[in-house]
């Protein structure tokens, strides 16, 4: 978690972020990736609470695509104290 919870670069303004939580929860909804229903909830929680992790514009895991942008990493680095919401 705490790797993929990095970053560089400007952070990316809030409303890009909240639309790609948005994003994220659409495509975990298909039930295509082997999340549970609770992560999916627990994300739309946030969205509509305003709960917005702080995303930087660069990642640091190339290879795979870059997986620091992606949402989900960044809210639970921030419930176990790591992340910045």
């Amino acid at each position: 978690m705490r790797s993929h919870a990095c970053g560089m670069g400007e952070e990316v303004p809030p409303q890009i972020v909240r639309l790609m939580l948005l994003l994220k929860v659409q495509s975990l909804s298909h039930g295509y990736s082997g999340v549970r229903l609770d992560l999916v909830e627990r994300l739309v929680e946030f969205f509509n609470l305003g709960i917005l992790p702080v995303v930087y514009e660069q990642g640091s895991l190339g290879a795979s695509g870059d997986l620091a942008p992606l949402v989900p990493p960044q809210p639970a680095a921030g419930r176990a104290g790591r992340g910045l919401l």
